[in-house]
């Protein structure tokens, strides 16, 4: 049974920080459909709640592209939101912000930031959201960042994690509607991809090697199936419609040591794959369809059912050949700044298989040739530096290039010589990383139970839950508003019923909790580590095995919120940081301090758990006086290196003024002084 009154929505792709243009063209638009409004409005990502000029050094944006915004007018209530504004974040966001609302929150009036991952209730609708983007490095990390940030906090603070996703594959009752910023990988293969193509040319080599999109985002709708799906990042409009199959998960588990794992030949088993029941279904992979052949149902039902094994093995295979380059000492992959405008590498595959390394000279006026589209700008700075997943995939390194972002000119599309340098200095660090952590089996079993290696199971999921029974999911991404661009592009108004709920809600709708995510919530709470490079997340159990807690808890909730008359989510917006001072430039290097949320507290409150976020004013001072932690411009081992234990000096010692400590200690005192 539906509820008698479908729910109006505007879907907006990505905001960028332009909310009165964005609200102006729902109005006008909602007019044109003869409405007189709408129920309510969902942005897919790149929101950019921006505050005031100290959060924009929480943000992963280039300097010259820093703007403010308008949501600061919106923060401080110079203006108010005229529709209910849900969002997810994407990977251009004040992530310390977002981050005080880790659960979801207000960001200001009527505006609500979805959370990492959540399953909100708005009138009849059940709808799920998972932010941020796919980057396999941090996935099974733990939130380890956490103010000031330094420059690698910046870019990963963004990206998905586990846990989050692993909370929402424990739903077990049917979604109306899912939102992801990243597209659900694989997903363009139910739509038509061949006029895709011809739009975003581009797209085509990553989706042949299996690599657009996001594997937690398809894991994520693989298991709650809803009717509608809603994406943005990738700044092209595009619908799909995704036929489920039988249900199976395939994960892949990106492991600190991944010189100890290989692929046994002959078997699609991988290490720390997660498998569940096998559809029947023909396996037809992205990479044996030629370029030229017609998108068919059939075709497009059996890719998609069949591309997590695909892209999984893919990516764990070319993960396992990334990881032997690395320590062949015969391949120079120091970087020569001297020569940096007139070279750059190509990896290529020779007739045995192995990747060899090709030095290329180019006058420097083509430093652009490494982008791979000269209409969009939006370089995602993450430097993942996985290799290429397909064998005739050639791709530039050190930097890998994210096509998500829009680019006004052919100037702007150059790379700068110092991220360049920075993407080379990862790769060498990861290299000496991995060196370091060569320490034989046997030498390895003679040390203390905390050394040895974990020898978790793969969790196992499936089968797919009774009530979860939707079968087919529209699929629509949508791109960012601008001027030049035409209202259908970045904006769709639609009424949707739900089919997750028997009831008779009627308008106007307001935000609930769910309370079977609040059951989940609290079966996860303990799990959840904050600020720590050298946590470990709890292996995941898998749905049967956390089956009976979660239970548990929704009677707790039953009896503690929904019976208590608790659902509705609070009107309880506070203004946590100074709002946005004109006086202060927007090129700032002063990192904000950390601000206790009040709304999450309240919300650790009604559940009955651990406020993990809470800094007494002690350690906040602290905080910012020691500083971030040294990222690449401070000392050794970068990225990877930082997150994976490290006895010299990690966290308050080492050097402390290296790279950008010093700068974190100048933004607290002066951000202090403006307090």
């Amino acid at each position: 049974m539906t509820s008698t009154r479908r729910v109006r929505i505007a879907l907006e792709g990505c905001g960028h920080g332009k909310l009165h243009d964005i609200y102006a063209k729902v109005t006008e638009s909602a007019k044109a459909k003869g409405w007189d409004g709408v129920d309510l409005v969902i942005i897919g990502g790149d929101f950019q709640s921006v505050r005031n000029a100290n959060d924009l050094n929480g943000m992963s944006v280039p300097s010259k592209y820093r703007e403010i915004g308008d949501f600061h007018e919106y923060y401080s209530g110079k203006a108010v939101a005229p529709y209910p504004t849900i969002f997810v974040g994407g990977n251009h966001e004040a992530g310390n912000y977002l981050f005080e609302l880790y659960y979801g929150g207000w960001v200001a009036p009527n505006i609500y930031y979805v959370g990492a991952a959540n399953i909100l209730r708005f009138g009849p609708l059940r709808i799920a959201g998972l932010s941020g983007i796919w980057k396999g490095y941090d996935y099974h990390q733990p939130h380890f960042e956490r103010l000031p940030y330094n420059e690698d906090d910046v870019k990963s603070i963004y990206h998905v994690r586990e846990l989050d996703v692993r909370k929402l594959l424990q739903v077990r009752t049917q979604v109306d509607v899912g939102l992801s910023h990243d597209w659900p990988r694989g997903v363009e293969l139910c739509g038509n991809y061949n006029d895709l193509f011809k739009t975003k040319p581009f797209f085509r080599e990553d989706s042949e090697a299996g690599k657009l999109g996001s594997p937690a985002a398809k894991y994520v709708l693989d298991r709650l199936r809803p009717p509608h799906w809603f994406s943005a990042h990738l700044h092209v409009r595009y619908p799909a419609v995704v036929t489920h199959g039988d249900y199976e998960h395939h994960q892949v588990r990106y492991l600190a040591n991944k010189r100890t794992q290989s692929v046994p030949q002959g078997t699609d088993r991988l290490p720390g794959t997660i498998h569940a029941p096998v559809s029947d279904t023909p396996k037809e992979t992205p990479t044996s369809r030629p370029s030229t052949q017609p998108s068919t149902h059939t075709s497009a039902i059996s890719a998609w059912n069949n591309f997590s094994a695909v892209a999984a093995k893919q990516d764990a295979a070319d993960r396992e050949m990334f990881i032997q380059e690395q320590s062949q000492p015969a391949v120079d992959r120091s970087l020569n700044i001297q020569s940096i405008d007139s070279t750059f590498k190509q990896v290529s595959q020779n007739g045995s298989g192995r990747k060899v390394v090709t030095q290329h000279e180019t006058p420097a006026v083509q430093e652009n040739v490494m982008v791979k589209n000269s209409d969009e700008i939006d370089l995602d700075l993450d430097s993942e530096n996985d290799s290429g997943a397909g064998s005739d995939i050639k791709e530039v390194v050190p930097m890998e290039v994210d096509s998500t972002m829009e680019m006004d000119s052919a100037k702007d599309a150059q790379v700068s010589q110092s991220t360049i340098q920075e993407s080379e200095q990862e790769v060498q660090a990861s290299t000496e990383q991995g060196t370091a952590e060569e320490i034989s089996e046997d030498l390895r079993q003679q040390l203390p139970e905390g050394f040895q290696r974990p020898t978790t199971e793969p969790a196992r999921y499936g089968p797919l839950p009774e009530q979860i029974y939707n079968k087919h999911t529209e699929f629509l991404a949508l791109g960012k508003c601008e001027e030049r661009r035409a209202c259908h592009e970045y904006l769709e108004l639609m009424e949707v019923f739900s089919i997750s709920d028997d009831g008779e809600a009627q308008p106007p709708f307001c935000l609930q909790y769910d309370p079977e995510w609040l059951a989940i919530t609290r079966a996860f709470a303990n799990q959840l580590e904050l600020g720590n490079p050298k946590g470990q997340v709890p292996a995941d159990l898998g749905d049967e095995n956390y089956k009976a807690q979660i239970e548990k808890e929704e009677a707790w909730v039953r009896e503690h919120i929904v019976d208590q008359g608790k659902l509705i989510i609070p009107q309880n917006f506070e203004i946590t940081a100074p709002v946005y001072d004109p006086e202060v430039p927007i090129q700032t290097k002063d990192m904000p301090p950390e601000y206790n949320n009040p709304q999450t507290a309240a919300f650790c409150e009604l559940v009955d758990i651990e406020n993990k976020f809470f800094l007494t004013p002690l350690e906040r001072e602290q905080r910012m006086i020691d500083g971030p932690r040294p990222s690449r411009g401070g000392f050794g081992p970068g990225r990877h290196g930082q997150r994976r234990g490290r006895d010299n000096g990690w966290g308050r010692g080492g050097r402390s003024g290296g790279g950008r400590g010093g700068r974190g200690g100048r933004g607290g005192r002066g951000w202090g002084g403006r307090r």
